[in-house]
């Protein structure tokens, strides 16, 4: 078994940065347009025309969506691969719509499954081929538990030294399975099976069963990565502080989900659960923007507004962390004093959105070109507004930017 990151990881005197990707379906295309923004400028900074995100985050971890992409980071890969292959993969995905989600998952698996195994063939979370820490999150519905995996070899279940020699460990799990169950979404993906445990003799052990990270509440799972590095069952143990740990968190799109009386049962089912998923991802920048007085403050609500720009859960306001959000509201959502807020689609194209634009950018299935290059054009837009307004603090710059040997680059990057 490789240990090529053990002591990497394991190192609590530098400063650290995590990547923080949320689920949202194709609307990863809006990521990956914030993340080409945010390659472009470390690439000016370190002076190096073809540096990778792997080699500027300590730690890239992501739900549904975001562990496609954090998988990918993670492998070395550049922003404009990871795009490339999402342009290839996601027409082939949600191609077909095959059920109404009532019965069975509307759109098959096969397409995702074949295409993680092209991307990651049988590599697993152990592959010496990652070039920086990942985490992947997904929801184990046979024992009500949301799962986080990484590959840390200080986790206590990374080399199974827990629950006992029956179980797995860990890092034998291969990356498309993982990333496959994240991304399995109800109503639109049938769940993941995977082996975890050795049945005794004579008996038959029950596979564990996984959906999508989201449905555990880690669809925007940045407070869950502060939790992981933080957490001494994970073995990273990172020191925490302002001037210690960046953490930067980017998002597939805001809208609030309305839900009225009436009409069909099932739909408004899924309504709920939908703005649950909202819900906990709003309440968790609250909380994360109360501990990290981030430069380019989330508006919360007109109750809350921007927090004061205060880190009034940290002792005497001064920040635990060093946090900044990235995302774009497609509504026309504006503050107190009726101001349209700077991050809505309308703001940041200087154009209203069409309704028909705004129903393309609301279904997280539609691979159509057009909602494609809208997602690519916002997130792009989104991540210039960020570069200029709060970019990540030179106090974290890299030194130095690139890592070497053990630690260095893979030898199958895109």
């Amino acid at each position: 078994m490789t240990r090529r990151l053990k002591d990497f990881l394991a190192d609590t005197t530098r400063k650290r940065r995590i990547l923080a990707l949320d689920g949202g379906g194709v609307r990863g295309l809006m990521t990956l347009g914030v993340l080409s923004k945010l390659e472009a400028e470390l690439s000016r900074r370190s002076g190096d025309p073809d540096y990778r995100l792997s080699q500027y985050f300590d730690l890239i971890g992501g739900t549904s969506t975001g562990s496609i992409i954090a998988t990918g980071l993670a492998h070395g890969w550049r922003v404009s691969r990871v795009q490339e292959a999402y342009r290839q993969i996601v027409p082939k995905i949600f191609q077909r719509t095959v059920a109404y989600g009532l019965f069975a998952p509307k759109y098959r698996e096969k397409p995702l499954v074949d295409a993680l195994t092209e991307f990651f063939g049988d590599t697993t979370l152990e592959s010496p081929e990652l070039e920086t820490g990942l985490a992947i999150f997904a929801k184990r519905m046979n024992s009500g538990s949301a799962w986080v995996f990484c590959n840390n070899p200080g986790w206590s279940y990374y080399d199974n030294a827990e629950p006992g020699a029956t179980y797995a460990s860990n890092c034998s799990f291969m990356l498309r399975s993982l990333v496959q169950a994240s991304a399995a979404a109800p109503h639109y993906f049938r769940g993941v099976e995977i082996e975890i445990e050795t049945a005794a003799q004579g008996k038959k052990n029950e596979p564990a069963y996984f959906i999508d990270g989201g449905v555990g509440g880690f669809n925007n799972p940045a407070l869950e990565l502060l939790t992981l590095v933080r957490d001494p069952a994970y073995g990273f143990n990172w020191p925490i502080g302002g001037d210690n740990l960046y953490i930067l968190s980017v998002g597939t799109g805001w809208m609030r989900e309305m839900t009225r009386p009436g009409g069909i049962f099932f739909l408004q089912t899924v309504g709920a659960l939908r703005a649950m998923i909202n819900d906990v991802s709003l309440q968790q920048i609250a909380y994360m923007q109360a501990l990290g007085r981030p430069q380019m403050p989330w508006y919360i609500n007109r109750e809350k507004e921007h927090q004061a720009r205060r880190a009034y859960l940290s002792p005497n306001d001064e920040p635990t962390i060093s946090y900044q959000r990235v995302d774009v509201r497609f509504d026309e959502e504006e503050d107190r004093a009726g101001a349209l807020l700077p991050d809505t689609a309308r703001a940041l194209r200087d154009k209203k959105l069409k309704p028909s634009q705004l129903k393309g950018l609301k279904n997280i299935a539609n691979s159509k070109r057009k909602n494609s290059e809208l997602l690519t054009e916002l997130g792009e837009k989104a991540g210039a507004r960020f570069i200029e307004m709060a970019p990540p603090p030179e106090a974290f710059n890299p030194n130095p930017w690139s890592r070497s040997g053990a630690d260095g680059p893979g030898s199958k990057r895109g």
